[in-house]
């Protein structure tokens, strides 16, 4: 029994020791190669740009923002009847976005006619 526990433990000792040294090695390859940065793609990257975008209201259509704030809304709803329920300020929060997108609507609506 005392040899099953000195293999496992030589087992463990060497991986540690590989990943010390392959640590190593990276710092190393560091310390020598300038960072270049790449941008990210991929489907990660994606969502995470189209959130930031949504959130910093940047090459977002007003047609597609207002049906993305009318998705949560309609997402909200679904999640409350089912027993999920959400402070009131994030309904309101979401309600005000609507309503300012109705009224950028308006407006441009108003500007057109105008014209």
């Amino acid at each position: 029994m005392e040899l099953d526990i000195v293999l496992l433990t030589a087992v463990v000792v060497t991986l540690f020791i590989v990943f010390i040294i392959a640590v190593f090695r990276e710092f190393k390859v560091m310390e020598n190669e300038t960072y270049r940065y790449q941008k990210e793609s991929g489907p990660r990257a994606g969502l995470v740009n189209f959130v930031g975008n949504l959130v910093a209201n940047k090459s977002l259509t007003k047609v597609e923002k207002q049906s993305i704030y009318n998705a949560m809304h309609r997402n909200i709803a679904d999640m409350e009847s089912d027993g999920v329920y959400f402070d009131k300020t994030v309904k309101e929060i979401i309600r005000e976005k609507i309503d300012e997108l109705k009224n950028e609507e308006t407006k441009v609506g108003a500007k057109k006619a105008d014209e």
